[in-house]
Parts: structure tokens; C-alpha cells; sequence
């Protein structure tokens, strides 16, 4: 992953059409896109809160939004857009793969200048607000976009199909009947969308993979995710396209000066020293749990690797490790639990 500024950002999208198909994630991802464009500070929560606002550092609000009734539907629309001399960003809200809305998208696209590139991703509503507990219509409906994409757009724009980030749930916010399955079913549909695109020979990024160990970059609502997941986000797209074109991504940090408290964000601002959080800090010696040493039954103390003199023996004794207690099989079975009840196929 390269470490892009916003000079580097500029440089890399000169004269370059960027168009963003998506849910509210991939709103999240065009305005981290265009505020890096214009300097190299972070989002605001209350803009990555925000949808449907009149304008956003300096981009416009197209269609949809606060234009119209704001609501949480399927028949949402917002389409943004942010201009210069030398770049333009836009974005369609998405809540369906493929749709007849998305057919008058593609028919925008047609009649306007093509994008040099698409980075485009739909997976979450089409799960959680169609009713296709097995996916059916939407593995369909991927294989339609894939294939009308390959057909309107030019053969020289860079097609990004972003594999789905990993979610949670909340009870009072997804149906019941997605309320166990979601989380796999992520994981599914980034298998079918993966390979589909695969097949139509479309750029894929498994950004599951790149955040599955950053999940406390996530917010409350375990689906949506903070700005510094959000740059990390941007510096793999845009080290795909540098990669993609032949250019060579710049290295470095990604955050300036090495700290993420530099920036005006009030998520990533906390008034917090700097060195607080090293492993000398005051977050680590002032904690009640520090070099306190916890003794747990049945495990075996760590050994002291310190050099013995040769004419001291090696305490064996340090080696030996507790056996477990032995287990009557059951049912042919060793596990002394009780076997788990079956499962309905597709409920996890």
C-alpha cells in the first residue's frame, strides 16, 4: 500500500473522470477520495454521518438528497459531484446491483464523457432489504452488471469491483431473518462477486481480507467505519490504480508525522500526548494491570531461557506440562460435550 498525499492525489487523477457506484460506504469512499484531493486532513464524523447535504467540501449535490423527501428506502437516490479544472469525482447511491435506476445511470454515462474509472461495489442492501436469503437474485443480478458495465463503458476505463468490509449486526436495526446470517453471507456474496467479476475480466479488491483484523475501526452500527479505516481504504484503491497505469506509488507513512492525532478530527482527536500510548506511556504504566503477574491454574509458568552452567543440571521438572483428564468416550465420541443440535440448512 502506498502513502499518497495530496499533491501525489492530484498528480495521479489529473484530468481523470472518477465515478463511484455504491451504498453509503462508497459515499464514505468518494468523500475521502475528494477532501484528499483538496488537502491531506481526515474526515469529520459529522461528515461521515452526514448524507444527502447540499454540499460537501466543495462538491454539489446533483440529484436526490435534501432535493427530495430523505428517507431510508430502497427508492433513496443522491447523486454528488466535485468539479475542477482537472478532476472530476461523482457518485451514485446504490441500492441494488443491478436495477432499472442503474440502467438510467448507465444511460448518463453514455450520453456524458466516459469515466476513466469505475469503482463500484453493492452487497449489503441487496442482502439485508430484498428478501434473497440465498442469494440467488443477487448472483444474478451481478453477472447483469458485470456484463452491461463491459458493454457501455470503454474499453480503456479501469473497472474496481471492492469486495464488501466486514460487518456486525445490531437486532434493532437488520430484519430477523438476516439477523444471523449477514455476517456469512457477506462472506458469500464476496466469493460469488469476486469470482463473477473475475470471469468478465473486472479489477477485484478483496478489502474483507485488507480490514478483517481492523474491526475496532468500525462504528457502533458494526457495518459502517471510521476515517482512518477510511484513508487506508482510499490508499489501497488509489495504489491499485497507480499500480494498474504503470506508476510508481510513493512511500512513506500514511499519517503525517507518524500520529493520527495531528488531524482536526473530533474522532481522532482526543487531546492525547503524544507517546501515551507507547509501551512506556502513561496508557500502559499507569494501568492496574501492569507487570502484574497472573498465575493460572493448570498452565505451566514460562521457562527462563538464561544460560545454566555446565555442571548444573536442567530442571526437567519445568517441562513437564498437566495432562488433561481423561474423557469416557461417548458414542464413539472423545469430546466430552454433548453433540450439538442440527442446524437448518442456511441458518448460522
Amino acid at each position: 500500500m502506498g502513502c499518497f498525499r495530496s499533491a501525489d492525489v492530484r498528480q495521479l487523477l489529473h484530468n481523470k473522470f472518477v465515478l463511484v457506484l455504491g451504498d453509503s460506504i462508497q459515499r464514505s469512499v468518494y468523500k475521502d477520495l475528494v477532501k484528499l484531493l483538496q488537502d491531506d486532513k481526515y474526515l469529520s464524523e459529522a461528515q461521515l454521518k452526514r448524507k444527502g447535504e447540499m454540499t460537501f467540501a466543495n462538491d454539489s449535490l446533483v440529484e436526490g438528497g435534501t432535493l427530495n423527501e430523505m428517507h431510508n428506502g430502497t427508492t433513496y437516490r443522491e447523486v454528488r459531484q466535485y468539479r475542477t479544472g482537472h478532476h472530476l469525482v461523482r457518485f451514485y447511491f446504490l441500492t441494488r446491483a443491478y436495477s432499472t435506476y442503474l440502467e438510467s445511470i448507465l444511460s448518463d454515462v453514455q450520453s456524458g464523457p466516459q469515466p476513466d474509472i469505475l469503482i463500484a461495489n453493492s452487497c449489503v442492501w441487496d442482502l439485508m432489504r430484498y428478501d434473497d436469503k440465498h442469494l440467488e437474485t443477487y448472483k444474478t443480478n451481478l453477472d447483469r452488471l458485470f456484463q452491461r458495465l463491459k458493454e457501455v463503458l470503454s474499453p480503456q476505463c479501469l473497472i474496481l469491483w471492492n469486495m464488501t468490509m466486514p460487518v456486525g449486526y445490531r437486532d434493532n436495526e437488520i430484519p430477523q431473518y438476516t439477523a444471523h446470517n449477514l455476517r456469512p453471507n457477506i462472506v458469500e456474496g464476496n466469493f460469488f462477486s469476486a469470482t463473477l467479476a473475475d470471469l468478465h475480466k473486472l479489477d477485484v479488491l478483496d478489502l474483507h481480507y485488507h480490514f478483517r483484523c481492523n474491526l475496532r475501526l468500525r462504528c457502533r452500527d458494526a457495518v459502517h467505519w471510521n476515517q482512518l479505516a477510511h484513508r487506508m481504504y482510499t490508499q489501497i484503491l488509489l495504489s491499485h490504480v497507480a499500480q494498474a497505469w504503470g506508476v510508481e506509488a510513493p512511500k512513506g507513512q500514511m499519517v503525517e508525522d507518524a500520529s493520527p492525532f495531528v488531524n482536526d478530527s473530533p474522532v481522532l482527536t482526543a487531546n492525547v500526548p503524544p507517546g501515551y500510548f507507547s509501551p512506556s506511556g502513561p496508557a500502559f504504566t499507569n494501568h492496574p494491570f501492569f507487570r502484574r503477574n497472573f498465575l493460572f491454574p493448570n498452565v505451566p509458568q514460562p521457562f527462563n531461557f538464561n544460560p545454566f552452567p555446565h555442571h548444573v543440571p536442567h530442571p526437567q521438572e519445568a517441562w513437564k506440562i498437566p495432562t488433561r483428564r481423561a474423557q469416557k468416550p461417548r458414542d464413539g465420541r472423545i469430546n466430552p460435550y454433548a453433540r450439538p443440535p442440527m442446524f437448518l440448512p442456511g441458518i448460522y
